[in-house]
């Protein structure tokens, strides 16, 4: 079974009814136009007319593309794509070379590009293909054959920057040689977008030469796409030469917002090369610039540069509040700290503004354990989660009896994830699973013998299995619901569910639609929510909605309302990604996010990095979890990104996808 009928597996099983007829199925589809049916409604009688093996059913389905607009437009292209007949192909590419709509062409194109024989429809037909959007979409579905490096060389050539970026791109992600040598020279070119593209793709390659015209362009970039896309190169540095092109620079670069471009840079790099990039921080401490003085700060944090230890300690005494919790936290990441410092630091962890509170407990675990832990006891008690979180982890990498016996405490008073959280550590630093009782703990440590020692994690794992093994595991009342096999623990839980356009016409292999498959999903896991649990959602398209303004109790009557809200839900629009990401960051109490898109974000803050970016200074002091579900068309490496860096795990949905279509091609 080829490519383009494996797409049409999962419509054989639909539950709209196939016409009798290609005319019964333009006389339902022309009444259902008439009596105003959703555009929901009219896609899946489209998707029916699609099941029939007639090429009059394929040229009908074309010319009503005509007639319909807006999002019915695309779908009846994408159903003219699941025609049986292979007609379909000629059609789609009429489309492709005549229609005046460009989100015709390209809805076209993307409809080719799923099955082989439409793919080399338009290879083939590269060079005369005017629409360069359409000709950069063929370029982002290479895969790296002969024929696709004899068509990316032709693309680098392209007049049109677009097609040069996109085969910029193109080309660093498949490693094609050539590319290197472009990606150099597309860092003069006129356009800024390619400049960008150009930047990325140079960097992906390496090398002190490419990292030395990155900075040239970093010291005078001013235009705000060719700064980010600058950023994202350079932080891509990794050797002892490639840093060291930074670290250099920062000592010549005069101009301040290039300084803070290489600085920024640094301080992600820098941690690859400590020695070479700690000095360089130092330095820039020196800086009038506040901007800077913070930069170095951080970079300091990265490096962990001991030499820096005197000036961080200094500016413990700072007047702005915001450069002394910076300061605080850097100290956290030293091994260990001079005891003549430990009361400054546990003064600050108890300081009334709660970024520096925050920052200050992070510091305590570079404190020997008779100064830290009385601090961060008190910290236990915080009333920010995210203060308690941290307390709860620098315990945890102690690995001590007294560690033990206040995780144990804070167990009776703690709530949703930061309880169920403590209780997996004390599981794990004992080998000992005794429940939520906090006497059965204390009397378990009463025995132990003076020289006791807690077994290394290693070893508690296979007790706990062990264990397991004896007697069926009780959470006692720990338990946990799921979503697409993430645990979803107790505590403050958002749901950002992508509703937009693409997800009313994408299919699983069980011939579901992805807004049914993922609503009915996300409707499943609300209802095993427990007491324990406090939730909202959010949906997004061109633009997010959250359910309620803030995070309820999941309680029958909530659920229930939350049910009937997602069941009511229809797919539009594009993919406004960040704009659901920030209310993660608005609504009080989040801390777990469970986000589930089919694409890339097409609306608003379109750029990946920065996105990234922006969540991970936000959750500095946040500390939310970002799970990530991936299907459709999205890239999995950024998503897997952002849940990585933001303490969360990410499922990706399309290789099962693709192997039960896969097993379904091989009978």
């Amino acid at each position: 079974m080829g490519l383009a009928l494996l797409l049409l597996a999962p419509l054989l099983l639909a539950q709209e009814p196939t016409p009798d007829s290609v005319e019964a199925g333009v006389e339902a589809l022309e009444l259902m136009i008439e009596e105003q049916a959703e555009d929901y409604e009219i896609g899946q009688a489209l998707m029916a007319m699609a099941r029939m093996d007639d090429p009059e059913a394929a040229e009908a389905i074309a010319e009503l593309v005509e007639e319909f607009n807006g999002q019915l437009r695309e779908a009846a292209i994408i159903a003219l794509g699941n025609c049986l007949h292979d007609n379909k192909i000629s059609l789609l590419g009429r489309i492709v070379e005549k229609s005046r709509q460009q989100p015709d062409r390209l809805a076209a194109a993307r409809t080719l590009i799923k099955s082989e024989e439409g793919r080399a429809w338009l290879i083939k037909r590269f060079k005369k293909l005017k629409d360069a959007p359409v000709q950069a979409l063929l370029v982002s579905s290479l895969t790296g054959g002969k024929d696709d490096e004899k068509l990316l060389a032709t693309a680098l050539k392209s007049k049109n920057p677009m097609v040069r970026g996109r085969a910029l791109q193109k080309a660093a992600e498949l490693d094609y040689t050539p590319g290197r040598k472009a990606a150099l020279k597309g860092l003069s070119d006129a356009n800024n977008a390619v400049k960008r593209a150009a930047a990325v793709a140079a960097a992906s390659y390496g090398g002190q030469d490419v990292f030395e015209e990155l900075v040239k362009e970093a010291e005078d970039a001013k235009v705000p796409e060719l700064r980010s896309g600058l950023l994202r190169a350079l932080k891509m540095a990794s050797t002892a030469e490639e840093v060291g092109v930074l670290v250099e620079a920062m000592g010549k670069i005069r101009r301040t917002e290039g300084k803070g471009l290489v600085a920024q840079a640094l301080v992600t790099c820098g941690a690859r090369q400590p020695a070479l990039a700690g000095p360089a921080f130092v330095e820039l401490l020196e800086e009038e610039n506040a901007g800077l003085r913070q930069l170095a700060i951080r970079g300091i944090e990265t490096t962990a540069y001991e030499p820096a230890l005197g000036a961080l300690i200094l500016l413990l005494e700072h007047e702005d509040s915001l450069v002394r919790a910076d300061a605080v936290r850097a100290l956290g990441s030293f091994p260990s700290l001079p005891e003549e410092h430990a009361a400054t630091i546990v003064a600050l962890a108890s300081a009334p503004d709660e970024a520096l509170r925050f920052n200050a407990t992070m510091a305590l675990r570079a404190l020997a354990p008779e100064h830290a832990l009385p601090a961060l006891d008190a910290a236990l008690q915080d009333e920010n989660w995210a203060i308690q979180d941290v307390a709860v982890e620098i315990l945890d990498e102690m690995r001590s009896l007294p560690a033990v016996l206040l995780l144990a405490e804070h167990m009776q008073r703690a709530s949703g994830l930061v309880r169920i959280e403590t209780y997996e550590r004390l599981k794990l630093l004992t080998g000992q699973d005794f429940g939520p009782s906090k006497g059965a703990w204390e009397a378990w440590m009463r025995d132990r013998p003076a020289d006791f020692e807690l077994p290394t994690e290693v070893e508690a794992r296979q007790m706990l299995a062990e264990l397991a093994a004896r007697k069926a595991q009780n959470d006692q009342g720990y338990g946990t619901a799921d979503y697409h096999g993430l645990a979803v623990r107790p505590g403050g839980t958002l749901f950002i569910l992508d509703v937009s356009g693409s997800m009313g016409f994408n299919y699983t292999p069980d011939a579901q639609l992805f807004h049914s498959f993922f609503v009915n999903e996300l409707c499943a896991t609300i209802e095993r929510l427990t007491g324990d649990h406090e939730f909202n959602i959010v949906v997004f398209s061109s633009s997010a909605q959250p359910w309620k303004k803030e995070l309820v109790m999941a309680d029958d009557a909530n659920k229930e309302q939350a049910i009937k809200f997602l069941k009511a839900l229809r797919p539009w629009g594009g993919t406004n990604l960040a704009a659901s990401i920030q209310q993660a960051f608005s609504l009080d109490g989040v801390q777990q996010v469970y986000l589930m898109t089919d694409g890339d974000p097409t609306v608003g803050m379109t750029s990946k990095s920065a996105i990234v970016d922006w969540v991970v200074e936000q959750n500095r002091t946040r500390r939310i979890r970002f799970h990530t579900i991936v299907a459709g068309d999205v890239d999995g490496s950024f998503l897997g990104e952002l849940a990585q860096l933001n303490g969360g795990s990410s499922v990706d949905l399309r290789p099962s996808f693709q192997e039960v279509e896969d097993e379904e091609a091989e009978e």
